[in-house]
């Protein structure tokens, strides 16, 4: 940003959330493998999680959760700037999830994309509209995060089957009237990671290579890495915004695990509370950041700070520290 230049504020003015009406409890993964709810809870946290059913599509979700912002924030769709869809599994491969969007808001001109960040991608959409409305004649548009996960997971592996739901979320990004500042962004990754997490492509489907498919990672180096870029996060980010940590009231962490979120927490200064809906959603991948985010949005109170942070495959690592 060259010197001199006026940062212009930009915030977040509404949120909308969607998610599907079948229910997959605990009861009914023990029916389906060797498990059970003590086990599930125990190491999860998880006790139930929505999935979408065998014909149900992702892309009603997501525009739901979109006209939902839209509504709350008094704007209509066809106005939106940019939309920015992060996903890791859309409904198919092209057109890009964010163009049926614009389609179904009947949006008439805006700069679309979608992004694969993993579970870090609502936040990387945050950072991205940030930039976008800095650098770029826009005055508002969606960040939305859609997954079906639940399209990726293997139902006989008994520790990864209990882990994923299905969800959407969308946040309303403004220039114009922006209510909860965003006050810091930091995206990055490590890449020396890039195999612990992994997701096969059409080719493995298409060829009969399902367990080169299924969802699958390194559950003790993501777990590992998870807790230590998560700590850093509520350090660098804060810093970066030029407040501490300790200043800060809730941090909504991505909903992997309720172990991993614990074991963040405690090594983390100051009275910050760490938000978990995992109990109800499991793991939603991007998702998960902007259900939480709705769920506890009514707690929030002017000036709280909110702590946004994520970790997910690539791996990639996001944070957003927001001003209400």
């Amino acid at each position: 940003m060259p010197k001199g230049t006026i940062m212009t504020e930009i915030g977040i003015r509404s949120i909308g959330t969607s998610v599907p009406k079948k229910i997959l409890t605990n009861a009914d993964l023990e029916k389906m493998v060797e498990t059970t709810d003590e086990w599930i809870v125990s190491r999860t946290g998880i006790k139930e999680r929505r999935v979408l059913g065998p014909d149900e599509k992702l892309r009603p979700h997501v525009v739901a959760a979109a006209k939902t912002a839209l509504e709350r924030a008094g704007l209509q769709g066809k106005d939106a700037g940019f939309i920015i869809s992060s996903t890791v599994i859309s409904d198919r491969f092209c057109p890009a999830q964010s163009y049926e969007i614009a389609h179904d808001l009947g949006t008439e001109r805006a700069l679309a994309f979608d992004l694969n960040a993993a579970c870090s991608g609502m936040i990387y959409g945050l950072g991205i509209a940030e930039s976008l409305l800095q650098t770029r004649d826009l005055a508002w548009g969606l960040v939305t995060a859609a997954e079906q996960m639940t399209t990726a997971t293997d139902y006989t592996d008994r520790a990864g089957c209990i882990l994923f739901g299905d969800g959407a979320a969308a946040v309303v990004v403004t220039k114009e009237r922006p209510m909860h500042r965003l006050l810091a962004t930091e995206l990055g990754s490590i890449p020396s990671l890039v195999d612990e997490v992994q997701i096969g492509g059409a080719k493995d489907l298409l060829a009969g290579r399902t367990k080169n498919f299924w969802f699958r990672q390194n559950g003790s180096t993501v777990m590992k890495f998870a807790v230590r870029i998560m700590q850093d996060l509520c350090e660098r980010v804060p810093r970066k915004a030029g407040v501490d940590i300790k200043d800060v009231r809730y941090v909504i962490p991505h909903q992997a695990n309720q172990r991993i979120l614990d074991a963040a927490a405690k090594g983390v200064p100051g009275p910050a509370e760490f938000i978990s809906v995992i109990g109800k959603y499991g793991n939603t991948s991007s998702a998960s950041v902007g259900l939480a985010l709705h769920d506890a949005w009514d707690r929030f109170q002017t000036g709280d700070l909110v702590l946004l942070i994520a970790f997910g495959g690539g791996l990639s690592w996001a944070g957003a520290l927001i001003e209400w």
